[in-house]
């Protein structure tokens, strides 16, 4: 089996991250499983290990921010939502790079191909 390549690996953790992501979106902030704080948190530790701090900064504010809505009676004040958003943008941002790079890759290549061919 051919391992992953850098693009296909971060695609499927950004598919991850986006597929918990839409979960909360569905199930709303205030009716969160134990199993999807879990998640999260193991997200947040796996995205630090690919050096995307930024991402495992606020999926673990997002859980931070979960967990004590959990203990908040009445109309919760905080940024969670914010938090939310932060994600949201950062995962579109990273998809958007991944393209590029691809595109760029594919370009490389063909002008590499074309200069072979003129020789």
């Amino acid at each position: 089996m051919e391992p992953l390549r850098k693009e296909e690996a971060l695609e499927t953790l950004l598919e991850d991250v986006g597929s918990l992501v839409e979960e909360l979106c569905q199930s709303g902030f205030d009716t969160l499983h134990d199993s999807t704080l879990e998640t999260l948190e193991e997200l947040a530790k796996v995205t630090g290990q690919y050096q995307m701090g930024y991402l495992s900064h606020r999926l673990g504010e997002l859980s931070q921010g979960l967990l004590m809505r959990r203990h908040q009676l009445g109309q919760p004040q905080d940024a969670v939502a914010e938090t939310y958003v932060g994600i949201i943008e950062y995962l579109y941002l990273c998809r958007e790079k991944i393209a590029l790079d691809r595109a760029r890759g594919y370009y490389a290549c063909e002008e590499a191909m074309e200069s072979e061919e003129d020789r």
